[in-house]
Formats: structure tokens, C-alpha cells, sequence
């Protein structure tokens, strides 16, 4: 029997938004899949918010109660995607001074959601497929196997099927989950929810940045819609985010949204309609300590920002924010941040 299909459910939480033939589809898809408790893909070019569809997915299911669990192959070393998967135990290789549950373990109960899967080796690919057929998994560097009740669904924005032609994908793990399948299509070929989308962003971007109300001319929307949008809803809902702070009044124009570069975009603009006002009246005091005080508090919040795109890898955080590990180290202990 077929799901029934409630929009309203299906985007709280978290929130899908579009009203096309072809998100449609997709909604109709998600109702089809997320009560059968087996194995999903989902596929669609980068940007188009794949984890956001494995969510609802998780949250439309049996499994909304469990755990969802993230991972991404695109953003961990090689050598390391085994260990992080399955978990190792003491001394399976250099540095792993104590046992560490993988993903699949802490997922236990709900859902992983592995993103890009066309990253991992054929190695790690068998032993995938062995747990998704037999919920059972080794950790690295053990002799024991240990059952857990894990759905798994994967995202690419590969194509699968011409990896399997090339023999860089095992075809039986492909046919594990290619029946229920998920095709997640580009902006571009939407374009009727761009305008929607836009609204919803600048409305979020308004909240979160606390500006001024502000509102799309009629040149931004003409141009919003017309753009082909290569990076999908992610480059969109980044657009209207900058556009919505860097923008002077409260109307945000053509020039406003122009994809240039970000390294043309002024971090001195961007800090002033921050700092404006909480500037006007930290200058009316005396011996406030203003330099050290908003340098402090901008490396903290940048800091912490940074930590929390990169779901707390540390690593991954020293190398975007281009400083040496233990110096970020040091700064998360003075400043008390907590990951």
C-alpha cells in the first residue's frame, strides 16, 4: 500500500519546501520509501540538500524516535573511513590509544546517512554490504561481531550505475538500495520555487542576522529567477544569507545578489552592519577595553561558527579557519567554547 502523502507532515521537521511537478515527485517518493524499513539512495547534484531529504525520510519512519546519524566520506581521510564507520578498538592503528564506537554503532536504533558512498573503496564497500545484509559489523582491530539495527541510506551526486560499468562500484551494493531511489532534481529545472525559497531564506537571514525588515525589488526577482543557479538551493539560500547583510535599506537589489567571488565581498562591510550598533554605545564609555573586547568576541563567535559547520572535527576546523590544530586547541580553552 502506498503512503499517503501529507505535505504538511512530510516538512516538519525539518522542512522541505516546493510546490513544482517535480518536487512533487519527490514528495510522493519520500512517502513511498519511508515507511519501508530498507535501504534508500538518494541522488541529485551537489547543493540540492540531500541530508535535509534523509532527515524527513528519518522523521517520516518507524525510526523518527532513533538516532540520525550523519556522515560524509568527502570531508575523512582514506585511511580513516573504516575506523570511522565501524569503530576500532585499542591499537588498530597508530594513535588509537582506546576503543571508539564508529557511526554505525551510534546510530544504533535509527538511521546513518552516508553521503557521496561513490567515495568509499570496494574494501569498505563489501563490508557495508555485509552489514546491510546481515546487521552485523567488526570494529577495526577486533576478532568480535556485534549486531545493530541500523537503516542506512546513502546520497551521490555520482552516477552509480556507470561506477558499477567501470568496476568502482560493487553492483550487488548498488542493487541493495536502488529500488528505492530518490532523484533529487536541480534548481534549475524548478525554477517556479525559486521565488519561495528566496522569501523563505531572507525571512530566516532577517531573524538570525537581526536587520532591519527587508524585501526583494522587482529586478532582484527577475534575475533570481533567471539565474541557472550551478550550486542549487545551497548556493541560493548563501546568496540572500550575504545579500541580507551586506545589502544598505530595506530593499535588496539586482546588485546586491551579483554571484561574484566571496573574496570580493568586504569582511570590513560585513563586520560594520554587525558591530554598528553595539559600537555606538561601547564608545560612550571610558576604559572599556574595545579593542581587546571585539576582537575577542569575533575570533570566539568565528571560532564557534566554524566548529559547528564541521559538526566538531577539530581537524577539519584548524585547516578552515587556516590555523595550526593546537592553536585552535588553545583558543577553545580560553574561550570556554563547548563543542
Amino acid at each position: 500500500m502506498e503512503f499517503p502523502i501529507d505535505t504538511d507532515i512530510l516538512i516538519q521537521p525539518p522542512q522541505i519546501m516546493g510546490k513544482s511537478p517535480k518536487m512533487l515527485k519527490v514528495f510522493k517518493g519520500i512517502g513511498r520509501v519511508a515507511i519501508k524499513d530498507l535501504a534508500v539512495l538518494i541522488s541529485g547534484e551537489n547543493g540540492t540538500y540531500k541530508e535535509l531529504v534523509a532527515k524527513v525520510i528519518h522523521y517520516n519512519s518507524l525510526r523518527l524516535n532513533g538516532p540520525f546519524v550523519a556522515i560524509s566520506f568527502t570531508s575523512i581521510p582514506k585511511d580513516l573511513t573504516e575506523a570511522e564507520l565501524f569503530g576500532y578498538e585499542k591499537g588498530a592503528f597508530s594513535g588509537a590509544t582506546g576503543k571508539k564506537i564508529g557511526k554505525i554503532e551510534e546510530a544504533n536504533g535509527g538511521t546513518l546517512f552516508i553521503d557521496e558512498i561513490s567515495e568509499i573503496d570496494t574494501k569498505l564497500q563489501l563490508k557495508l554490504l555485509r552489514f546491510i545484509l546481515d546487521k552485523e559489523f567488526s570494529p577495526l582491530n577486533s576478532n568480535n561481531s556485534f549486531k545493530a539495527d541500523v537503516r542506512i541510506i546513502v546520497a551521490t551526486s555520482k552516477d552509480l550505475k556507470k561506477a558499477v560499468a567501470n568496476g568502482k562500484f560493487i553492483e550487488d551494493l548498488y542493487n541493495s538500495f536502488k529500488h528505492l531511489h530518490i532523484k533529487l532534481p536541480p534548481l534549475r529545472e524548478r525554477k517556479e520555487d525559486i521565488l519561495p525559497l528566496a522569501k523563505h531564506f531572507l525571512k530566516e537571514a532577517i531573524r538570525k542576522y537581526e536587520t532591519e525588515p527587508k524585501e526583494l525589488s522587482k529586478d532582484a526577482k527577475d534575475f533570481l529567477t533567471r539565474y541557472d543557479w550551478p550550486g542549487n538551493v545551497r548556493e541560493l539560500e548563501n546568496t540572500i544569507k550575504r545579500a541580507t547583510v551586506l545589502s544598505k535599506g530595506a530593499v535588496i537589489e539586482k546588485k546586491d545578489l551579483l554571484l561574484e567571488d566571496i573574496g570580493s565581498y568586504s569582511i570590513k562591510e560585513f563586520l560594520e552592519e554587525k558591530l554598528r550598533r553595539y559600537l555606538k554605545e561601547m564608545t560612550k564609555l571610558e576604559n572599556c577595553y574595545l579593542y581587546e573586547t571585539v576582537l575577542s568576541e569575533v575570533e570566539s563567535s568565528l571560532i564557534t561558527i566554524v566548529l559547528k559547520e564541521t559538526g566538531g572535527n577539530q581537524l577539519k576546523a584548524a585547516k578552515t579557519l587556516g590555523i595550526n590544530r593546537n592553536t585552535l586547541r588553545a583558543k577553545i580553552k580560553e574561550y570556554k567554547i563547548r563543542i
